[in-house]
């Protein structure tokens, strides 16, 4: 018995813990709140339609949502037309880096959308007779974002395909993107300066469908642009002087456009006409005169049409990127800089980071901020240490966004490395060290910032120690500044260097100098 009962305890012991049972964590369990968060929202989603799912997945760590399976019924009060069944595979929702503070970026996505055209009234019914089995089906919908927090830039991209018809890509550019308080509005609007905007539509089959139930000279090579320009401008209306002008050039681009993609309809691009270093501005009045027309929005864009978008124009050709590969000491500077700034940022040029470093390194070296500030971004997470170089060697030239780079690059780095990488600076000369002491407590803030200076914690002892020597009670609150700087785990390896620059400094402050 005894061995029997020995047996089944021990047996006990080693089974598995069930699933029923719960632990203190299953209640504050981030997920699981963040899952009863998504929850409600679907309770009060089925106010207002009929909807279900198959599964659900959240993991705020990964910075995922998915949905699986989804079936919904949008009754008729929110269609305009009929009670309308639609259905999608998947909707998931990704985060590139939950826990950055600078960049707020991420990727929608849906598969397997399926809609019938008669959900959309009268014009779903009639676009219902060229689509496959009269329904609406994008295998895949993506739309991914990306918000810049310390400039409010903005850029959205959207990519999808209407089966065996059509895929359409779009991709708007915000320099800046934000809602405002508006004076007798109850919600904020829009107000932002558009950098760009493209649509281009990449023909799967939908022209051959559609071209029969054209006017034979809309889809007549030869008299396509005259047939726009005899129909455009009734299509679009009449407006201001200035509107009708933007106009005019738009029906002449569309005519031009159109007429190329009739002799060879492959691909229909519209892209803004204005140069992205010169945004236009929208605003609660320029949505307001949409009401009105087309007009206003012509002229804000200045549309131009036609087969391939201006970045793919605008690609360095062959020609310039394979001698800088092949030759890169026979280069001048000016060249090696475009094209190694074109492969550092994918613009221009296919991406590669270690041809744009080996081109680019020299001329960080020799003070060009903005290439030094370009590699530190670029490497941030590939290579911290050498983004640290890079972004150290920025620090002269003051670059915006430089100070929030070298906190969040010194977070990933043993402070040994910093240490290291920072005392490449050479050091103070006794003129260096011979100013007055507010000069001098501006350059110790300078290179404890590491903005307008290399930033160096052994630099701005040097320069707080000697300045506060000379009177300056904020060059002693800063050197109190400096002892925080260096993290507790660090203090060994601070210490040697902290004795010798405390030398340097008594040194330079008992040499005779303009005081």
């Amino acid at each position: 018995m005894r061995r029997l009962l020995a047996c089944t305890a021990l047996a006990l012991t080693t089974m598995p813990a069930h699933a029923q049972e719960r632990t203190f964590w299953d209640l504050i369990n981030p997920d699981a709140i963040a899952m009863q968060f998504l929850q409600s929202g679907i309770f009060a989603l089925r106010t207002q339609i009929e909807l279900t799912y198959g599964d659900m997945a959240i993991s705020l760590l990964d910075g995922r949502i998915a949905m699986e399976g989804v079936e919904m019924v949008i009754p008729a009060r929110l269609t305009g037309a009929i009670d309308c069944p639609a259905s999608v595979d998947l909707i998931e929702i990704r985060t590139e880096n939950p826990v950055s503070l600078v960049t707020l970026s991420g990727h929608v996505e849906l598969r397997g959308i399926d809609v019938p055209a008669t959900c959309f009234g009268p014009q779903g019914i009639a676009a219902g007779a060229f689509l496959p089995g009269g329904r609406i089906r994008l295998p895949e919908a993506v739309i991914d974002y990306a918000y810049d927090m310390p400039s409010s830039g903005l850029q959205v991209g959207l990519r999808t395909t209407l089966e065996e018809r059509v895929a359409v890509t779009a991709d708007v550019d915000f320099d800046y993107f934000s809602l405002r308080e508006v004076a007798n509005r109850s919600e904020p609007a829009l107000w932002a300066r558009l950098s760009g905007a493209t649509v281009a539509l990449q023909d799967l089959g939908a022209w051959d469908i559609a071209a029969p139930f054209l006017p034979p000279e809309a889809t007549d090579p030869a008299n396509a642009a005259q047939f726009v320009r005899q129909n455009g401008s009734g299509m679009i209306g009449a407006g201001s002087a200035q509107d009708s002008l933007a106009a005019q050039a738009f029906i002449e681009e569309l005519a031009s456009g159109w007429a190329a993609f009739v002799a060879d309809p492959d691909r229909l691009v519209i892209e803004t006409g204005f140069p992205a270093s010169e945004p236009r501005t929208i605003d609660p009045d320029l949505i307001q005169r949409l009401d009105e027309g087309p007009l206003p929005l012509i002229g804000l864009l200045e549309p131009r049409v036609g087969a391939d978008r201006a970045s793919e124009r605008e690609a360095l050709p062959i020609t310039s990127v394979l001698p800088a590969i092949q030759r890169t000491d026979a280069l001048p500077p000016d060249s090696r800089r475009t094209v190694g700034l074109a492969l550092l940022r994918g613009d221009g040029a296919p991406r590669n980071l270690a041809e744009a470093e080996r081109l680019l390194a020299d001329l960080s070296e020799g003070g060009d901020t903005e290439v030094s500030l370009a590699l530190a971004r670029a490497l941030e997470r590939r290579d911290p240490e050498a983004a640290y170089a890079y972004a150290l060697a920025a620090g002269p030239g003051g670059a915006a966004g430089l100070r929030g780079l070298l906190d969040r690059l010194e977070g990933t780095l043993p402070f040994n490395t910093v240490l290291r990488l920072q005392s490449a600076a050479p050091d103070p000369t006794e003129d260096d060290m011979a100013g007055p002491a507010n000069e001098l407590l501006a350059r110790a803030e300078a290179h404890l910032r590491g903005v307008d200076a290399r930033r160096s914690l052994r630099h701005a002892l040097i320069y707080a120690s000697i300045a506060a020597g000379r009177g300056s009670r904020d060059a002693q609150a800063l050197l109190d500044r400096i002892d925080r700087a260096v993290p507790s785990d660090g203090v060994d390896a601070w210490i040697p260097v902290a004795q010798d620059a405390e030398a340097v400094a008594l040194a330079g402050w008992l040499s005779p100098g303009d005081r």
